[in-house]
């Protein structure tokens, strides 16, 4: 809104004042007894016509007429008040004049000032146009100016809404955008709609090993290919780090299987930047709308549960279903327990005896166990994911390096023999910062000799980014501790790969000793994974052996090391040392 003041007062003052400086200004003072005029402004053009002959009679009269029909005032009435009064006139020619009258009694005069109404509407109009030209030409000028000034503001306004709204690095919409437009897609009535939750695997080792400016690269990289995967009224947004939310018309199980399926192939495609190449890969959860949520909390929260089912084999997608809450649920519930077991001292280690071919002790394998008190025991399976998941397993992992190393030490000032222990180290734990500080500090403070202790790695470890764990590897082999593949042969590792890591020893999946006598390609895994690590210089153990049948085939095959059911259970400290007392040493430990 523009608002324009000109002060009017002014301005007509200004025009009156033009007006009784122009000669058509009549000014007439007449005497009252004959009416002849004693002066007239315009008496000099016409002086006889003017001065000899009286004011016209009638004239008079009809002035006063007009002055009772505008004021009720007789001309009695203004000879004894003398009040000026104003009023439009008409001779008898019909011309209109703005006429002023006065009485002065003191010389019996009548002073009569008129001029023509035409005249005074030429100077309104002509007035008038000069200010509606001066008013047009300010309000131009404001109006150019303000245009100015709000186009700037607005595009200062679109500025800022598209910083909040906008990933500065990917440039697609961010999760404050998703927030402010879901009401474009969750309304009345709405047609359905699908959410796929799209999180990256392994995003994280490149942050970690190469630092963020790589990581920028790959994400705007993997931004390019969501945008170019994106179908026809689609939207794709970051959610936030790894983690993509992509809204699609897709509904159909079967088009939303194929469709997520191209996304993952187009997301795992090596990533170069700078002559390095990344492979990672991508899981995604889909929630449907309305099935499972009529708002963007609860699509995401469906959509998320379905991811986590997802992250569980990585490379995958699911679609969310009601059996997966279940899951979830019983999931947050152990985590939420889980962060109060250390405090409340409910985790503890177990050991499981690592028997030689002549049935003699080598070592154990320190495993732990919970014994929570709302949940009862609970099996490893179900909470080292979740410690891996919510970040928990750094400090688990100390917990169990020093409760490992303390007791062990204890074992060993008992017996007065040194034995092997092999404790397993998760990913999380092995890409901690300060994990190998923590691991030697621990040592020397419990004074356990560093070349009794094995740390067991799992073969997917080593997958996710081998180039950077090769040095930490090799100064972990330099200390003199050794380093287990577990669960090999369940994993992708090459053997090119195998054969530059520092590994001592290889161990034997469970699920393969299992199926030896009714599987002849388990049987043949397990020859394979044998003379594979003979040929590398490994110690060979086999995990799960339950029977003197599996011990036998396995030592035939050329197994080294043993670790099962049919040997001993995990047993707590105590046990562990009866049975270590019952039983004789390996004479090389």
């Amino acid at each position: 809104m523009m608002t324009t003041l000109f002060k009017l007062t002014s301005t007509f003052d200004r025009l009156i004042n033009s007006v009784r400086h122009r000669q058509n200004l009549i000014v007439s003072i007449i005497r009252d007894s004959d009416l002849f005029q004693q002066y007239n402004s315009l008496g000099q053009n016409e002086y006889n016509l003017t001065y000899q002959t009286p004011f016209p009679k009638a004239s008079m009269e009809r002035m006063f007429e007009t002055i009772f029909d505008n004021y009720h005032l007789t001309p009695h009435n203004l000879k004894r008040d003398e009040p000026l009064v104003s009023f439009r006139y008409q001779d008898s020619q019909g011309i209109e004049y703005l006429t002023s009258i006065k009485y002065n009694k003191t010389y019996k005069l009548w002073i009569v000032v008129h001029t023509y109404v035409d005249t005074i509407i030429e100077d309104f109009l002509e007035t008038l146009a000069l200010y509606f030209a001066v008013f047009i030409t300010s309000g131009g000028l404001f109006f150019f100016l303000f245009h100015l000034i709000a186009h700037a503001e607005e595009k200062r306004r679109n500025d800022l809404l598209y910083q909040a709204t906008y990933d500065q690095l990917t440039t697609l919409p961010n999760r404050s955008y998703l927030h402010q437009n879901i009401f474009n897609w969750a309304y009345k009535n709405a047609p359905a709609f699908s959410l796929f939750y799209i999180d990256m695997d392994h995003f994280k080792n490149i942050n970690d090993s190469f630092g963020h400016q790589f990581g920028d690269y790959v994400l705007v990289e993997i931004a390019k290919r969501l945008k170019e995967m994106l179908p026809v009224d689609a939207d794709v947004i970051r959610y936030g780090g790894d983690e993509f939310v992509m809204m699609t018309h897709l509904c159909e199980r079967q088009e939303l299987i194929f469709f997520a399926t191209q996304l993952i192939d187009a997301l795992s495609r090596p990533y170069d930047v700078q002559e390095l190449h990344f492979n990672i890969g991508a899981s995604i959860g889909i929630a449907l709308y309305p099935d499972h949520g009529q708002s963007l909390d609860m699509l995401l929260r469906a959509s998320d549960i379905a991811l986590y089912e997802s992250k569980k084999i990585k490379n995958s997608a699911h679609i969310f279903a009601n059996a997966m809450q279940e899951g979830f649920l019983k999931n947050v519930h152990i985590e939420q327990e889980l962060r109060k077991a250390m405090a409340h001292h409910e985790l503890f280690m177990v050991y499981q005896p690592q028997m030689d071919v002549e049935g003699s002790v080598y070592g154990v394998e320190a495993l732990i166990r919970w014994n929570s008190s709302h949940l009862g025991l609970v099996p490893p399976n179900d909470f080292i994911p979740l410690a891996e998941a919510s970040g928990l397993m750094p400090k688990i992992g100390r917990f169990i390096v020093e409760t490992v190393c303390l007791e062990m030490q204890a074992l060993h000032q008992i017996l007065q023999h040194p034995f092997q222990v092999s404790i397993n180290i998760s990913v999380r734990q092995f890409m901690d910062a300060g994990f190998l500080e923590h691991l030697l500090q621990t040592i020397e403070q419990t004074q356990m000799r560093s070349l009794s202790i094995t740390l067991e790695v799992t073969e997917n470890l080593f997958i996710e980014d081998v180039h950077s764990l090769l040095p930490l590897l090799k100064q972990i082999k330099a200390m003199g501790i050794q380093i287990s593949m577990d669960d090999f042969g369940t994993g992708y590792s090459s053997l090119s790969m195998l054969r530059k890591l520092p590994i001592d020893e290889l161990k034997i999946d469970k699920s393969f000793v299992d199926e030896m006598f009714e599987d002849d390609a388990a049987q043949k895994m397990v020859q394979n994974i044998i003379a594979i690590g003979k040929n590398f210089g490994m110690h060979i153990v086999a995990e799960g052996v339950e029977t003197k049948e599996q011990k036998e085939l396995l030592s035939l095959f050329g197994c080294d090391r043993f670790q099962g059911y049919y040997f001993a259970k995990p047993l707590p400290k105590e046990d562990l040392l009866k049975f270590l007392q019952e039983n004789s040493f390996t004479c090389n430990v």
